[in-house]
């Protein structure tokens, strides 16, 4: 009998989906996108999508998945108009129940994540479906600064290239973007300004520049700035900056939907059943570090714990008096759920009125979030009938998919993976580690077989190029021995003293290819800040997603 079915009375079906191998690498060219399936077939995708869920039936919810899916879009839709119209002075209509949706964390990422808006955008208007990017404020703000490469003023010395960082805001405690506010403002205000310092001549057209005008502009809309967090900020001026050239899309934080009636009931769904959710949930784990060979316990996500009868639940809960997330765990008592962060704090209502109880507990300044799966689960369930991820999100979605099966008895609709990679422009010659590798191959050829790159060898060489084939392939040959070894071994060395200049022309490349090494690895990274290109880069993304 299946573990799971011993303890919680849940067999796991053996028709659905496993866990299967995805290979996912980033595009290495400059300019290259990658799409899965190619974004000439979303059309097709889409409409095998739409209205997927709604013709799915689960026993999870005190409703029917149709009458959940309109009100979880009624309510997003409410809250994304909100939200982005306090910062965009022209709002897309929204005239359709059909949605398209991505999401990140509200940072300056690179520009292969915000290839996502742009196809988010594109689609949202071919499709005639209302596109919203999720801003994932639930996320740790960790260190709010941007890297670049800093390049020394005699362009001779390129290869002693560093990293710098120019900071936002200064360092603070590590909480959730949802709840770190700007310390500095004046730092804050002033981040543009001295990031683009640092590009000297083109400093004018460096899109930093243009960013910051909006987040400014942004920051001066908010009423109470002591209330506003640094993400939020930044989000808001990327996204005015979209919509002043052409994107149509809206923006909600999770932080705004985990205050809806449709999550409530999705909260109340899992908190139901936690202990079997919990057994699932482990079980996918499982499978996927199986096949994906991973040993570490916390990759991609830890497992789900139980401690003296409480069980954890994969749902954040911080206060806004100790911003420090905190797992959340639950436990039942005859008709009553008692919550638990397991350190001081917890919470009984009726089972039967959960969902009702969040409401109050905000107001209590308790504040409940999705971790990262149960973030895109609730997006891809009720939220959404396309979910556009990048790479990371892609390989992830894999355990979502089997979450809604096993647990919800649903089969989610299937997500779009796009990305692309745009490096920095330079005009050295890099070094990639490909071509190191290739350099340290033929020198090992030379010292391993000399007598290939010798021009007119003399009588000498040629009966040491005898002798060597005599043991490599002659009568000396077998059996493979010591004595075999130490001898060609030998003949090589004396060998390549006449392969010298070849050898010495290899190594003099090789180490200049290595003093070179970290700085092309700096320089060829695709992982700067999209706020560091110039505004070019706009317009290739804009092509790049109008396929």
């Amino acid at each position: 009998m299946n573990p799971l079915t011993q303890e919680t009375g849940f067999e796991k079906p053996t028709d659905l989906e496993s866990v299967v191998y995805k290979k996912l690498r980033a595009p290495s060219s400059n300019g290259e996108t990658l799409q899965i399936p190619p974004l000439s077939k979303i059309g097709d995708l889409w409409h095998a999508n739409v209205g997927r869920i709604a013709r799915e039936k689960s026993t999870r919810f005190d409703r029917s998945l149709q009458e959940l899916q309109i009100l979880g879009r009624t309510e997003l839709a409410e809250k994304a108009l909100a939200y982005s119209g306090a910062y965009l002075d022209d709002l897309p209509s929204i005239t359709s129940q059909n949605i398209i949706m991505s999401g990140h964390q509200p940072e300056l990422f690179h520009p292969g994540v915000w290839y996502k808006n742009f196809v988010l955008s594109e689609f949202g208007n071919r499709l005639n479906a209302c596109a919203i990017n999720l801003v994932v404020d639930n996320d740790i703000c960790t260190q709010p600064s941007v890297s670049f490469p800093s390049i020394p003023g005699n362009p001779a010395d390129w290869k002693e290239t560093r990293l710098e960082r120019v900071a936002m805001d200064v360092l603070a405690e590590e909480v959730p973007y949802e709840s770190r506010p700007v310390v500095d403002w004046n730092l804050f205000e002033s981040f543009g300004r001295r990031l683009s310092k640092r590009f000297g001549e083109g400093a004018a057209d460096c899109l930093v520049n243009h960013l910051w005008r909006h987040v400014n502009v942004a920051a001066s809309r908010v009423s109470n700035q002591s209330n506003i967090g640094l993400g939020h900020l930044v989000a808001a001026g990327r996204h005015r900056l979209e919509a002043e050239h052409g994107l149509r899309t809206l923006e909600v934080p999770i932080s705004h939907l985990a205050e809806t009636s449709a999550f409530a009931c999705f909260f109340k769904s899992i908190l139901s059943a936690a202990a079997e959710f919990r057994l699932i949930y482990n079980s996918v784990l499982d499978e996927y570090r199986d096949v994906h060979r991973i040993r570490s316990q916390s990759h991609p996500v830890p497992k789900l714990t139980e401690q003296d009868g409480w069980t954890e639940v994969p749902f954040w809960i911080w206060s806004d008096s100790e911003w420090r997330r905190q797992r959340l765990y639950v436990r039942f008592r005859d008709d009553q759920v008692l919550l638990s962060n397991l350190s001081g704090w917890e919470f009984t209502c009726s089972l039967a009125k959960v969902d009702e109880s969040i409401s109050k507990l905000k107001e209590e300044g308790i504040l409940i979030r999705p971790r990262a799966l149960t973030t895109t689960l609730f997006s891809r369930l009720i939220l959404s009938d396309l979910f556009l991820h990048g790479i990371g999100g892609a390989k992830y979605d894999q355990l979502t998919n089997l979450l809604a099966q096993r647990f919800f008895e649903v089969e989610l609709p299937d997500f779009q993976t796009v990305t692309a990679t745009f490096n920095l422009p330079n005009s050295f010659d890099l070094v990639s580690r490909t071509k190191l590798t290739e350099l340290e191959r033929k020198i090992r050829e030379v010292r391993f077989q000399p007598e290939r790159f010798v021009h007119e060898p003399s009588d000498l060489v040629e009966n040491l190029i005898a002798q060597k084939q005599t043991w490599a392939y002659g009568e000396l040959a077998l059996p493979r021995s010591r004595e075999r070894h130490v001898a060609i071994e030998r003949l090589n060395r004396q060998l390549v003293v006449y392969a010298t200049p070849k050898l010495d022309s290899l190594e003099e490349r090789r180490v200049n290819f290595e003093e070179k090494r970290r700085a092309s690895e700096i320089l060829s990274s695709r992982e700067f800040s999209f706020c560091l290109f110039d505004l070019s880069v706009i317009d290739k993304l804009k092509n790049l997603a109008a396929v």
